[in-house]
């Protein structure tokens, strides 16, 4: 990183610009910190290309595309301004080297790291195929090596922010010795011509040199079009796959969902990298401790508000004994500690407090109970009707949480409405989507129709988050989610009122450092979230010199008995696993038959009942992290729950405690906005810029990016059959 110019802007929206990653003929790339802490990447476009209404359409519409491409090994993009004076957007900052840093400074890669690469590049380049783009410029130098696996970057926007223009016409656009021969003779490209140009990095990473040499351009153009390419370096193993990405006709190379199980079999147990290259990230990840510290975050004070007439307070705020809600927060809320300060506490033995929270979803549904006129609302003094909207999973996998929430909500609903001084009457919208995706944008669509409805929560399910999302912010319309921590779903209009994935993983750190163990298992299940939460566990542990066995157990994996006796006898002083509830409770019963002793910790994924009858007796003494206030076990939730068993007859599910204080805070925001009409726009940077006091937790986000930023991450041990609470911070357990 080099120093910021004079010229360098000192902030971007939200963000404090620390320093320069690089620079190009269509602008600056600058290394950012979120008010949460968080860096970020920021690409700021030159004014002079700015100016040029072309440039920026494709720049808006590329940006927006760019969102929808979500998957583990493509940098995401995380908030964007298209309509500044100087357009930019941030992705995710990754501290970890370029692939031509690391072969240029290191060598190539063994082969069985070049097979992971070709594997892992291919999934990404699968995604941005399927998103509709083309990347355009696959080379060494946008692939960001990490622990876990690699990260491509500048996806979907290559033509709009390219800086390697080979013409003065724009006509060919990418990089001499990786670009493929349609993009040589400046004919139209394609998703072969990246499958091409996949080939070329595979040979660089394992051999060192470029498949047609180097030299003037000209001569690297002609010999892209018209020779074979020279693969004598190749790895015999290597051959037949990149033989088939370098042919000449695009019709004739394999797609990246070839390639990518072509090398599938490359991905499983052990590191992908080099020892050189490993120590080199770890290196970085630690590097940015050096960096300034985070900006204080003073959020927006207010009265009283949201459902009720008592208080019920967090875990962080002190409990209360009335039937009712939060209310909104006075104080400022800290910031969250972040990535930053976990790097601190797994590198350096700090000791940090926990973060977390859990993310509301606003959904849309029946009309069985108070969604309009609610308790205490005989109808005749008319107020004005504010509209919520939530999003839930009532008839499928989901559906004893998904039900629960619709319970709390409309609960939250029901005392909001019965106030004497509610300026405004609440109505609850529910849409079941059954998990499924496609319900989940129809129920978008039906919160977009209707003019009142402000903010939704939702939803129940992960792939219907995902799927939903775009369509929020396609409508506008603000969302809250209290069970999606997916790192990757940020936009303009969400709020995730959790801790990410990630960093739910702060209290285990804090556990191992306070007991000093030294060589720690992490186990993933190969999915999404199963890497979400371990990967970063894994780079500040390695990055402090300890031992640290990265192993993927595949999701549905037959014999677990094999695997967790490969683990225990690598002697490990603990075991981290990543995954569902189902393999959770497999995999507790073959760690016992393996004979292993040490803690056992799992996620919350696994912060389920069918964990427990999965697991059996086998349950017993597993630590569990999760940013859900259990209202069995949580002492500050019981008088929710008792309010919630006493209307409906039945005892709280998990999410549920969230999902009523989802409601306390948009009503809440929208009390202390004191208008008569209320807007999406009026209400998301309210939303964003509030401190909220919940039953469950207290609420703050980061307002560039509705990150959370508040205290939330919950430590259960498995008792008699049960989850017991036993705290929030690490060092006590």
């Amino acid at each position: 990183m080099e120093p910021l110019r004079s010229t360098d802007p000192a902030r971007i929206a939200g963000y404090r610009v620390l320093g320069r990653l690089g620079a190009g003929g269509m602008g600056v790339v600058l290394l950012g910190r979120s008010p949460g802490g968080a860096l970020v990447a920021i690409k700021l476009i030159r004014a002079e290309y700015a100016d040029d209404t072309g440039f920026r359409a494709r720049f808006r519409r590329e940006v927006a595309i760019a969102r929808q491409v979500r998957n583990r090994w493509a940098v995401p993009v995380v908030d964007a301004d298209t309509e500044a004076p100087a357009p930019w957007l941030a992705t995710e900052f990754v501290p970890g080297p370029a692939l031509s840093e690391a072969v240029g400074s290191g060598g190539p890669l063994p082969e069985r790291g070049v097979r992971a690469l070709g594997s892992m590049l291919a999934e990404a380049l699968e995604a941005v195929h399927t998103a509709g783009l083309v990347h355009r410029d696959v080379k060494p130098g946008n692939v960001l090596l990490g622990l876990d696996g690699p990260r491509l970057i500048d996806f979907g926007i290559a033509r709009a922010l390219d800086d390697t223009v080979l013409t003065a016409t724009d006509v060919i656009v990418g990089s001499p010795g990786f670009l493929s021969p349609e993009q040589a003779q400046g004919r139209r490209i394609g998703p072969a011509s990246d499958v091409f140009s996949l080939g070329c990095v595979l040979v660089y990473a394992a051999t060192g040199g470029r498949p047609f040499g180097t030299g003037p351009v000209e001569a690297m153009l002609f010999r892209t079009v018209h020779d074979t390419a020279d693969l004598s370096a190749l790895p015999p193993g290597l051959l037949p796959v990149v033989e088939a990405c370098l042919a000449k006709e695009p019709g004739d190379r394999p797609a990246a969902a070839d390639i990518r199980q072509a090398f599938a079999e490359d991905l499983a147990g052990g590191s992908w990298l080099p020892g050189p290259v490993t120590h080199l990230i770890a290196e970085r990840s630690a590097r940015m401790l050096a960096l300034p510290d985070i900006d204080a975050t003073s959020l927006d004070a207010g009265g009283d508000g949201g459902p009720g007439s008592g208080s019920f307070s967090g875990p962080d705020t002190g409990a209360g004994t009335g039937a009712g809600s939060g209310g909104r927060d006075t104080t400022a809320v800290s910031p969250s500690p972040g990535r930053r300060r976990f790097l601190a506490y797994v590198t350096g033995g700090v000791a940090l407090a926990a973060t977390g929270g859990t993310t509301a979803w606003l959904v849309s549904g029946d009309d069985k109970d108070p969604g309009g006129k609610g308790e205490g609302d005989d109808g005749k003094t008319a107020r004005p009707e504010l509209h919520i909207g939530l999003q839930a999973d009532l008839s499928g996998p989901s559906a004893a949480v998904g039900k629960g929430q619709d319970r709390a909500a409309r609960l939250a609903v029901a005392e909001h409405n019965a106030r004497g001084d509610a300026p405004f009457t609440l109505r609850l919208t529910t849409v079941d989507d059954g998990g499924d995706e496609d319900r989940a944008k129809a129920a978008v669509r039906r919160f977009a129709a209707d003019p009142l409805l402000v903010a939704a929560i939702g939803a129940t399910g992960t792939d219907a988050a995902r799927e939903a999302l775009v369509a929020y912010d396609e409508a506008g319309l603000p969302l809250l989610s209290v069970v999606d921590g997916d790192i990757r779903h940020l936009n303009r209009i969400f709020l995730c009122a959790r801790p990410r994935n990630d960093m739910q993983m702060l209290p285990v750190a804090e556990f191992l450092g306070a007991y000093e163990i030294d060589q720690v298992a992490l186990v993933d299940d190969g999915t999404e979230y199963g890497r979400q939460t371990t990967r970063f566990l894994d780079a500040g542990l390695r990055g402090n010199g300890r031992t640290v066995f990265a192993e993927t157990v595949r999701e549905g994996t037959r014999d677990l008995d094999a695997e967790a006796e490969r683990i225990a006898a690598k002697r490990p002083g603990a075991v981290v696993y990543g995954g569902g509830w189902r393999d959770a409770g497999r995999f507790a019963k073959s760690l016992t038959r393996a004979g292993f002793l040490g803690p056992k910790i799992a996620t919350q994924a696994a912060h389920d009942p069918r964990f427990l009858a999965e697991a059996g007796e086998d349950a017993a003494g597993w630590l569990l992290v999760s940013t859900a206030a259990d209202p069995a076990s949580v002492p500050s939730v019981h008088p929710f729950a008792a309010a919630y068993r006493k209307r409906f007859d039945h005892a709280p599910p998990l999410f549920a405690a969230e999902a009523y204080d989802a409601v306390g805070l948009i009503a809440s925001c929208a009390e202390e906005l004191g208008r008569e009409k209320l807007t999406r726009q009026d209400l998301l940077p309210a939303l964003r810029t509030t401190s909220y006091k919940g039953v469950s937790k207290s609420y703050a986000f980061e307002s560039a990016n509705g990150m959370y930023t508040g205290t939330g991450v919950f430590i259960y041990r498995v008792e008699r059959g049960r989850f017991r609470y036993i705290g929030m911070n690490g060092r006590e357990v």
